[in-house]
């Protein structure tokens, strides 16, 4: 039976894509059969690296701790770059030289070729925010004769199929993807308040889920009936003391998500980086990592 296939494909440490490969089905089918044999899944989540305003220091404990873990699932919420260039804010004249578009992507592309390097076996998934949807308004608004031609979207000029990361885009400035029942996504809300998004998003959305976006961390919990929804803010990897902004309420960090199939139960489990120093640490499984 292919059940048994995938699961003894699956144990001697074969990724998703392997297994289907080997079997020739898709990868949807090698996850219905996973999920049929009740197989615990582990995901490391993180957002708004905002390449070239990242903080390498924050993402390299990150993917550090990813390493640790060893996740089947990676997930990037959104705004990896921050395309600068093409936004319609005014441009800082000391930033021209350092943020220029075509920096910006071969800089994006390399953290995609690490990033798979790191993680060769897992799943790796890319959810477009709002300033992914800068780069089809630049082309819609200025070049529009462009669109539809081979190359010019973002994702193949990320060469994400090569890479075998699958991206999630609505056409929109927020897209989502649904991992069982944790909706995790990069809406294009924010309030002032930890916390006060994920309340506002749990209300609109009647679901659990994990936004990106507001570049600080907050939890909201309620209760409908016998059920408990669950939504969380999921920090940061960008610096945070822009030169556009004095101290903003923002911090860094991301989430390692625990996933049953069987039960479909999850917990997020968010793990906010601390600066002291000149050391960047994170607490994990009761220590303390740091770069």
């Amino acid at each position: 039976m292919i059940r048994e296939k995938v699961k003894s494909l699956y144990e001697k440490g074969l990724s998703q894509r392997k297994i289907a490969s080997e079997l020739e089905i898709s990868r949807g089918g090698v996850r219905h059969y996973l999920d049929k044999l009740h197989i615990q899944r582990k995901a490391l989540i993180f957002n708004d690296i905002h390449i070239p305003f990242h903080d390498p220091k924050a993402v390299e404990l990150t993917l550090k701790v990813g390493e640790m873990l060893d996740p089947h699932v990676v997930v990037i919420n959104g705004d990896l770059g921050d395309f600068w260039e093409i936004s319609k804010f005014v441009k800082h004249a000391s930033l021209l030289s350092t943020a220029t578009l075509s920096r910006e992507i071969q800089m994006s592309k390399k953290f995609l070729r690490d990033l798979r390097k790191r993680f060769p076996d897992a799943d790796i998934h890319y959810i477009f925010g709002n300033h992914e949807y800068r780069w089809d308004v630049h082309i819609d608004t200025h070049a529009r004769e462009f669109v539809g031609l081979k190359g010019m979207s973002l994702a193949e000029q990320l060469e994400l199929d090569s890479l075998d990361i699958e991206h999630h885009y609505t056409g929109i400035r927020e897209s989502s993807w649904l991992w069982g029942k944790l909706l995790i996504g990069h809406f294009n809300k924010v309030s002032k308040h930890s916390g006060y998004t994920a309340k506002m998003l749990l209300e609109e959305k009647g679901i659990s889920l994990l936004q990106a976006h507001t570049h600080r961390g907050g939890t909201h919990y309620k209760r409908v009936y016998d059920d408990i929804l669950v939504a969380h803010e999921n920090f940061c990897l960008c610096d945070i003391n822009p030169c556009y902004l004095d101290r903003p309420n923002w911090q860094q960090g991301f989430s390692i998500v625990y996933r049953d199939a069987k039960s479909d139960l999850f917990w997020v489990e968010p793990h906010p980086i601390v600066k002291r120093d000149g050391k960047y640490r994170v607490f994990f499984n009761g220590k303390v990592i740091e770069v």
